[in-house]
């Protein structure tokens, strides 16, 4: 490569004068460099440098924007916004989230945003994003995309913009006066009883596929949960330890934390689970204590229980909805919030917010109970302590098997 030499006079930017260099590549090809000084978050001098731009304006373009960002400032496009706001994820956020994040910002922020200064995108440019949002139609279904969908996208579109506030000194968060489209949860949310459930299993051949629905059905878990599942993770004791999720990264199968502190448990399980469990471990071939006992993904998973629902002539719901399903045989069994919270890994806070319309009979027999009670016609309360214990420690037979024993830490 012959020495660069700079290429005429550049642009100005905060009073001085930025060059790009024109050189030539072994093969005869002109290209730029951009070849600047900068100082960086600890206020030390560096400098950067780039090469191979075919154009001597994308050389200064980049120039532009690596300075804009360094020095904080609002001008920069979106795009720098959000190479900036990734980087600080990849230190905060799980490798599952990223993924999830990522495809967000790129099928549906930087197509719109992506070449916009950040401080010239106001609330009128972001309620025109999402009217192309409202009427934008999913290429596999043919129907608008569902409103808690759109709320996600919009909902990730508004956080790169508060991290521009909070942390580069933009004004206002544009998303706020625009209002906010979708909406949080969907309607009233789907489960199979436990019919449905023995009606949609019997469709399924597979044996690895029928274990992976009937554990969380069962045990109440998500499928990350599921899929991370190793022989280890099955305890003497009868319980099935959750410790791990399971997601795919650029084609890799990942293990990582649960989704929150609170997802660490171990689930007691059902004796007739346990014992195909531990059959269908052991004709696993050479399977190590560490290893994956269900081998698939969460697509493939989610696509054998549509086709078994569809053969079963019953409702299709999400594979996410057989967790919603045990949680809601769990309150027809008589458990409280706080028991089924405990054994799905939940906050009470969560699990009320989820499940609290399947109490409604529950909360009519208090009001009931309640006036027997003013009435004078309510029993005696000595030993009530011991006997709520009783209750919520005691087990739960179904058919002469045992479902779940709640235990004290």
């Amino acid at each position: 490569m012959k020495k660069p030499r700079p290429g005429g006079r550049g642009f100005s930017f905060g009073g001085g004068l930025l060059p790009a260099y024109k050189y030539t590549t072994k093969d005869g090809t002109v290209r730029w460099m951009a070849s600047f000084w900068y100082e960086d978050w600890t206020g030390k001098r560096k400098k950067k440098k780039k090469e191979g731009f075919a154009l001597k304006r994308e050389a200064l373009d980049y120039e532009r924007e690596y300075l804009r960002k360094a020095a904080k400032r609002c001008d920069m496009s979106f795009a720098s916004l959000v190479e900036l706001y990734r980087e600080d994820a990849d230190h905060r956020v799980r490798g599952s989230t990223r993924g999830t994040q990522d495809s967000i910002i790129d099928k549906w922020l930087l197509p719109f945003f992506g070449s916009l200064p950040v401080d010239k995108i106001d609330a009128v440019t972001v309620r025109k994003w999402q009217n192309t949002m409202l009427s934008a139609v999913n290429p596999h279904s043919g129907r608008p995309y569902a409103p808690t969908y759109l709320r996600t996208v919009n909902s990730r579109l508004s956080a790169v913009f508060n991290y521009a506030v909070m942390y580069y000194g933009l004004p206002q968060n544009p998303c706020l006066p625009a209002g906010f489209m979708g909406r949080k949860r969907a309607g009233r949310m789907k489960f199979w009883t436990l019919e449905e459930f023995e009606a949609v299993v019997a469709q399924v051949q597979k044996r690895g596929f029928r274990l992976a629905f009937l554990v969380m059905y069962w045990l109440g878990l998500r499928v990350g949960e599921c899929l991370a599942l190793t022989p280890a993770d099955i305890l003497p004791s009868g319980a099935v330890r959750v410790e791990k999720t399971h997601h795919r990264v650029a084609g890799e199968d990942v293990a990582g934390p649960p989704k929150t502190d609170n997802s660490v448990r171990d689930v007691p399980a059902p004796s007739f689970l346990l014992a195909e469990l531990r059959a269908y471990v052991s004709a696993l071939y050479d399977i190590g204590p560490g290893d994956r006992i269900f081998y698939f993904t969460h697509g493939t998973l989610n696509k054998e229980l549509d086709r078994a629902a569809a053969a079963a002539g019953v409702q299709r719901i999400r594979i996410h909805d057989l967790r919603h399903s045990h949680a809601a045989l769990l309150v027809e069994l008589g458990y409280s919030i706080v028991a089924v919270a405990e054994r799905l890994g939940d906050t009470v806070e969560v699990a009320m917010s989820t499940y609290s319309h399947l109490y409604p009979d529950k909360m009519e027999g208090m009001a009931a109970d309640l006036d027997r009670r003013a009435r004078g016609s309510g029993g005696d309360l000595a030993g009530l302590p011991e006997r709520l214990e009783a209750v919520e420690n005691g087990p739960i037979w179904i058919d002469g098997t045992f479902l779940v024993r709640r235990t004290k830490k």
